[in-house]
């Protein structure tokens, strides 16, 4: 019988403390309203950065068959596949062929021919989704051949560049096709980042019949695979099953289960990124939401007294504490998710249509988020709770800054101390957290990294934060000649003080905003200024053996021309390292480009300028004529990725045959110059394998805008050769750069203004929580402008502090990032940080100055009778 009341005591219990949390939430005060509104905007950035970029990467992945064409797509340079390789492939399943090749497209028009991205494809492409033109015109009939002339459509900036319509006639080699169509969308198109010129379109058969297809021509040859009933098992079944009967024959496989290759690693880094800046931005918040709680509770500690002077237990009034921290969390998501489903009817829409793929908002990641917001909303908690629930009757004779100091905070064991139970629970609690913010970023290992430096940028700048008020204290008592810079000084030195939870939140978000920043500047520099300077001006590829003297001479005896460098040029696999076939697993992702598919490669005698500027770090360059030594030149990092050295032996497969060559030397190439160079560059051969002819041409400084010129009167005696002009590339490159750095930089000043926001609202909390203080010290006779003015002091100095480490702190992150995209200068980096510091400065400045002055002078407004 005496269980049950024990039972239904306990009810009572939780009845009392959510009615007594109820209560208090009727009129809340400034701390509750704190508390929720940064509850609210961190729980907002959260949800969209990790729902909606995983929103994202799941649409890539899902969309992966129509992006490579098939469930298994292989692919050939240089040669088609055999008619015995084209047998089996259809056994096992719906076979698609297509070749890709880029070539100058001619038309009867005054303007210069158009360098474009051909695709001949066949009656069954494509496998997955579907071509779809501008005019109701099926894509067969488009491409038919009709009065001995064959159908081409184009894509629209075709159309843009040449002026010229459907029923216009254009020419591709020595044959003419006739324009049928204007492409509207493309499956294989949507992940295209970069490209060299506009899509043409023809039929296999009529490309066959063309003079395109010569010995040594660049050409890409695709067989992609529609698998019956594919699955991620019966996939790698016909891909080992195509490597056991074909096992030299070159093929780069790639899995549709797994992702698309190169897009699939940008997206789960973009992902990572950014949900890394909203966990980022979570944990700036909880510091202003740790602030709001501890000035809420503090501001209740009377009714907390009375509670305990009229019997009420410590952990009931930890109960009542819990219910009230709960209702405003839960009120918070709530909030929350109704703001982000709005964000994302409106965001979807609109990504969709941009990435051409159908976006869901996704709830996968939903328990893991929730988990992470319950797990860090406790962990804050703990501590303030913990010291709510140390009240005693006694505290409502004392007065209120006697409190500032307990015997808590003062442990007399440390050891005992960090091993006490709420130690214990905050440490598994921490636990948790990094376990669950690894899930959210999904990246393997390397998230581990990105957490373990985030926290690591925590605890810097929470130690600056504790060296900053222990070095203020050490200040404020010397003789200073303005009294409210001393007490501003002791302000900061309180026991009690937000100058640590201001210096963390603060110096890391600019850390964040400035590295980011920077970090855009430096490579926009470097690809405005240094690259241009570094890269040739026209580059003349597929250039057939046989014309090579004769273009290299033609182009000599242009006087705008400085420099002419010319090398052999094809592709090549490597397969085997010392006879033992390399497996994909044991190259480090980052090189799997290198062995993964075919590589440019080449040979020559002696180095030419490019390849000097690329030192031999590791053994020498071969003897001259050494023709037939089957030696070969490795980048070293290449080498060490896949962990080989001086005089071990690769296989290099070539057109489906093997050829085996021994490193001689290694060298550091630097890849952002775009000079002419190869990774991996082989001693003479004679007879050589079919191949092409690769041409730079670099222009005299006082000539660049002769350009076009040179370039025309070029193209005019080799008409049917592939030309790049670089500054135009360059100049996609650029916007490419820019744009996705315009997206960086909004979702990064957008943190870092919710960071300030989150930031100033702890601040009016504490203010205002100080506000009888600042009156009382009005009525010893301090003129209200000196306590404003301390105010402004106390918040500035603490900001500019914290904001000059992050300033130091973002610009070696931004540094270390830029010299992988170029080497950087010390002048150059002077001259790009010196004027985006003075502003970040000042607005530091106006922030921690300004902001403070105006909440100081708020909170002194709010209480009757300040001025006297």
């Amino acid at each position: 019988m005496s269980r049950l009341p024990l039972r239904y005591s306990r009810y009572r219990l939780h009845i009392a403390s959510l009615g007594f949390a109820l209560r208090e939430l009727r009129k809340p005060d400034i701390g509750v309203w704190a508390m929720f509104a940064t509850l609210v905007f961190a729980i907002t950035v959260l949800i969209l950065t990790v729902s909606l970029t995983h929103s994202v990467r799941d649409a890539m992945r899902q969309s992966a068959q129509q992006t490579i064409g098939g469930d298994i797509s292989l692919r050939l340079f240089h040669r088609a596949p055999s008619s015995d390789e084209i047998t089996f492939l259809k056994t096992l399943g719906t076979l698609s062929l297509s070749a890709e090749q880029r070539v100058m497209v001619r038309h009867d028009n005054d303007k210069p021919p158009v360098l474009s991205e051909l695709k001949a494809i066949d009656r069954t492409y494509p496998l997955y989704g579907a071509i779809s033109l501008s005019s109701d015109i099926p894509i067969t009939d488009a491409l038919s051949t009709q009065n001995g002339i064959a159908g081409a459509v184009v894509g629209p900036e075709f159309v843009d560049e040449t002026g010229l319509s459907i029923g216009d006639m254009i020419r591709l080699g020595r044959q003419n096709f006739q324009i049928r169509g204007i492409i509207a969308s493309e499956p294989e198109r949507k992940f295209r980042l970069f490209s060299l010129g506009p899509r043409v379109l023809v039929s296999l058969e009529a490309y066959r019949n063309s003079n395109l297809l010569a010995p040594g021509k660049q050409i890409y040859w695709y067989a992609r695979l529609k698998i019956p009933g594919s699955s991620p098992t019966q996939n790698r079944n016909a891909i080992a099953q195509i490597e056991d009967r074909f096992p030299d024959s070159g093929w780069r496989i790639v899995n549709a289960t797994d992702g698309i290759p190169g897009i699939e690693r940008i997206g789960d880094f973009a992902s990572a990124f950014v949900s890394l800046i909203g966990i980022a931005v979570f944990a700036i918040a909880m510091t202003a939401i740790h602030n709001a709680l501890h000035v809420d509770l503090l501001s209740r500690q009377k009714r907390f007294a009375l509670m305990r002077s009229t019997g009420v237990r410590p952990r009931e009034l930890g109960a009542a504490i819990i219910w009230h921290i709960t209702l405003i969390t839960v009120a918070s998501i709530a909030v929350s998710a109704l703001i982000t489903t709005l964000i994302n009817q409106l965001l979807l829409p609109v990504m969709s249509t941009q990435f051409g793929f159908d976006l869901t908002q996704s709830y996968q990641d939903g328990h893991l988020i929730l988990g992470f917001i319950i797990g860090f909303v406790a962990l804050v908690a703990i501590n303030p709770i913990r010291s709510a629930c140390q009240t005693t009757p006694a505290r409502l004779f004392r007065h209120q800054s006697a409190r500032q100091v307990t015997s808590s905070s003062l442990p007399a064991n440390r050891i005992r101390s960090l091993l006490s139970p709420h130690r214990l629970l905050s440490y598994g609690l921490g636990i948790f957290l990094f376990a669950l913010a690894c899930q959210l970023i999904d990246l393997g290992w390397f998230s581990a990294v990105l957490i373990s430096i985030l926290i690591l940028c925590l605890v810097v700048f929470v130690g600056f934060g504790g060296l900053m008020r222990w070095g203020a204290g050490k200040l404020a008592s010397q003789k200073i000649a303005l009294p409210s810079v001393r007490l501003a000084l002791r302000n900061i030195a309180r026991p009690n003080a937000p100058t640590v939870t201001m210096a963390a939140s603060f110096g890391l978000a600019i850390t964040c905003l400035f590295a980011v920043i920077l970090f855009g500047a430096l490579a926009g520099h470097h690809l405005k200024s240094v690259l241009p300077a570094q890269t040739p001006d026209l580059v003349f590829f597929d250039l057939p053996t046989d014309q090579a003297a004769a273009f290299r001479a033609q182009a000599s005896a242009i006087p705008a021309v400085k420099s002419v460098t010319q090398m052999p040029f094809l592709h090549g696999r490597v397969t085997h390292i010392n006879g033992q076939p390399i497996k994909l697993a044991d190259v480090p992702r980052r090189y799997h480009w290198f062995v993964r598919g075919d590589r440019g490669i080449s040979w020559a005698d002696v180095p030419n300028a490019d390849m000097q500027n690329n030192p031999v770090v590791a053994g020498q360059w071969w003897q001259e004529n050494s023709l037939n030594a089957q030696l070969a030149s490795l980048d070293t990092d290449v080498a060490k990725a896949l962990g080989v050295g001086i005089n071990d032996q690769l296989t290099v497969n070539i057109r489906g045959e093997g050829y085996n060559v021994k490193i001689a030397n290694l060298r550091k190439i630097d890849w952002t110059r775009l000079g002419l160079d190869f990774p991996l560059v082989f001693s003479p051969m004679a007879p050589a394998f079919d191949h092409g002819v690769i041409i730079t041409l670099s222009l005299l400084d006082q000539n660049r805008n002769s350009l076009a010129a040179v370039a025309s009167t070029l193209q005019a005696a080799f008409p049917d050769i592939p030309s790049i002009r670089i500054p135009d590339a360059v100049a996609t490159l650029t916007d490419l750069f820019n744009a996705a750095l315009r997206g960086l930089v909004g979702l990064t000043v957008l943190a870092t203004v919710g960071a300030i926001f989150v930031i100033l609202s702890g601040l009016i909390a504490l203010r205002q929580s100080q506000a009888n203080d600042l009156a009382m010290l009005r009525a010893l006779g301090i003129r209200p402008n000196q306590i404003v003015k301390t105010g402004a002091l106390e918040t500035g100095m603490i900001l500019g502090a914290s904001g000059i480490v992050g300033l130091c702190t973002g610009s070696a992150i931004a540094i270390v990032a830029g010299q992988a995209v170029g080497a950087i200068t010390f002048a150059q980096i002077i001259e790009v940080i010196g004027p985006i510091a003075v502003i970040t400065m000042i607005g530091i400045g106006a922030i921690g100055f300004g902001g403070g002055w105006i909440l100081q002078a708020s909170a002194l407004r709010s209480q009757p009778g300040w001025r006297g």
